[in-house]
């Protein structure tokens, strides 16, 4: 029998041990920089981490590590691609060397892969696995969900920590008394009361929601702003054409606690031995495609491709995705995203998470379902839909079925600056956005929210809450990472933005830079003595560069009319 990799015997030696004796005292386990979510911001942290010199322990709720990346997220949304570099680049790099080495330099597999941005899911996970395998002081600790935080506040004295508060709306002046994180309890999700405490001098929360600053005390939003709130042109509610700039009648720019739709980045293959079928769900509504029905029978919708965008990858895969309104014909008028049903979702507790996902998959594979088989479909659509089915290598723990939703956008914390649309306004005198003296990553993507409320058909060919603005590529400061009130905590994915400035950042290249960022500045604070918060930025920002990442990438001035 060969031996075990190293990482993976760690891995089991770790977590048998923490299963072990659950009605005993929860193990204690100590590290510099403990990482909560194995998101592709989180695998970058823990990486960057480690290779700062720091003991590292990653835990991860699920078997998966990868976030929505291995789980469909494969098409990556970059436009400028020299915006960024460091782990992300490595990233690509060994996602294009994989397919090369595999199948060859001229293959066709190295072709679609784009050179190393469009992947097959089980690739991305891979890749992320070895990255995490390659530094021996990482140590990978799945299947636990942090349950509870511990603090200290100024008089020295350790106590359970209160959950942080939600405050939606404008920025307050005073949040209330500072405190420090300085271990969380982790619970096996499968075994109810097996925990394990985990002590460090500094966490990073990679997770999509924001979970654990929540539970340590961190203040947050999760709706829109109106716009008024910060001056934003294109927040609130708001019905616009696709990249278009002008709010259309109906615009209020009110508030609400909405968030955007979300959906499955589902694979499928055309390829017949490779290939399982899309099922009727048992929960399956035809009336949740009525819109969709009605593009079609309508005769505004003739090809598939008008209903769902379908992006090749290598062998003979595709990824799915939601497809947005068109600007000149309007269609679809609904697609895989399911808006307003998961509004609840980043507050939600592990059972309603649960139950929303299932809806939203059921909602998904219905979807496909109804495509290739109800009767009011087109028989040109329905024969095109009926080629695909869910690749049987991909997912294989999971019915071949993706293992996370994906999340758009969960809780945003209020950090040490709240990153909005304003931060996208040209300075008069160079013609491009302010820098940051503190930027540690670049935004270079659209602000891109996706619907926020259902299909309305007194506004034809547009959904409330869909923007998609464009902008010059923005610097983002490190304050944006720092939470209000509790210090030792940094925080890449649920960062401190406003919902139309979140939208920039809420693209897996963006997360990676900014978990890289985490890592680094850890132990950066750590070798200095001081809070995260205190963190030398300059310091920061040279070992970044170092390591190949990018904090500044300024293209030419936009025109005078600002397109």
């Amino acid at each position: 029998m060969k031996p075990l990799p190293l990482l993976l015997a760690f891995t089991v030696l770790a977590v048998s041990r923490i299963h072990a004796n659950p009605a005993s005292k929860p193990e204690a386990i100590e590290a510099a920089v403990v990482v909560v979510g194995a998101t592709p911001a989180g695998i970058a942290a823990a990486v960057s981490a480690a290779r700062s010199g720091a003991n590292v322990v990653l835990l991860e709720e699920k078997s998966h590590v990868g976030g929505v990346v291995s789980a469909g997220l494969t098409n990556t949304d970059i436009y400028k691609k020299a915006a960024v570099g460091g782990l992300f680049g490595e990233f690509v790099k060994r996602v294009r060397e994989h397919y090369v080495k595999t199948y060859g330099e001229t293959s066709e597999q190295v072709k679609v892969c784009q050179g190393g941005h469009m992947f097959e899911a089980k690739v991305a996970e891979m890749v992320f696995r070895d990255m995490l395998a390659g530094e021996t002081n990482i140590r990978l600790i799945e299947k636990r969900r942090v349950v509870a935080a511990r603090v200290t506040g100024a008089d020295g004295i350790e106590r359970d920590a209160e959950r942080g508060k939600r405050i939606d709306g404008a920025q307050l002046k005073e949040f209330g008394p500072s405190v420090k994180l300085v271990a969380v309890t982790t619970e096996d999700p499968a075994h109810p009361g097996t925990r394990a405490e985990i002590r460090a001098k500094a966490f990073v929360d990679a997770t999509y929601e924001g979970d654990l600053a929540a539970l340590a005390g961190v203040p947050y939003r999760v709706g829109r702003e109106s716009r008024e709130t910060f001056g934003e042109a294109h927040a609130g509610k708001i019905y616009i054409r696709f990249k278009d700039v002008n709010p259309l009648p109906g615009s209020t720019g009110e508030a609400d606690n909405g968030i955007q739709g979300y959906c499955f980045r589902m694979h499928v293959t055309r390829d017949k031995t490779n290939a399982t079928p899309i099922e009727k769900p048992l929960t399956y509504n035809r009336d949740d495609y009525r819109s969709m029905l009605a593009d079609m029978t309508s005769g505004s919708v003739t090809k598939l491709s008008q209903l769902i965008h379908i992006f090749p990858m290598p062998n003979g895969k595709y990824e799915l995705n939601n497809a947005h309104p068109g600007g000149a014909s309007g269609v679809p008028s609904e697609s895989f995203d399911l808006a307003e049903e998961n509004w609840n979702w980043p507050d939600a507790d592990p059972a309603e998470r649960e139950r929303i996902f299932k809806r939203y998959w059921a909602h998904s594979e219905g979807y496909l379902w109804m495509l290739q088989n109800d009767p009011e479909v087109p028989q040109t659509i329905r024969e095109e839909a009926r080629q695909f089915g869910f690749p049987k290598d991909e997912f294989t723990d999971n019915r071949n079925r993706p293992h996370h939703i994906y999340v758009r956008q969960g809780r945003r914390i209020w950090g040490e600056y709240n990153f909005s649309e304003r931060d996208a306004a040209l300075d008069n005198a160079t013609g491009l956005p302010r820098r940051k003296p503190d930027g540690i990553a670049v935004a270079e993507f659209g602000f891109d929210s996706h619907g926020v409320h259902k299909y309305d058909p007194a506004h034809p060919g547009v959904r409330e809450g869909y923007i998609f603005i464009e902008h010059q590529p923005l610097q983002l400061p490190y304050r944006i990472l720092v939470p209000k009130r509790v210090d030792g905590l940094l925080v890449p994915v649920a960062c401190s933005a406003s919902h139309v400035g979140y939208q920039t950042i809420r693209m897996e290249p963006v997360f990676m830079a900014l978990g890289e960022a985490c890592g680094i500045a850890a132990k950066t604070a750590l070798n200095s003595g001081v809070e995260v918060r205190s963190v030398a930025v300059p310091d920061v920002q040279r070992e970044i560069l170092k390591r190949g990442g990018v904090i500044l990438y300024e293209a030419q001035p936009l025109r005078p009319d600002g397109l």
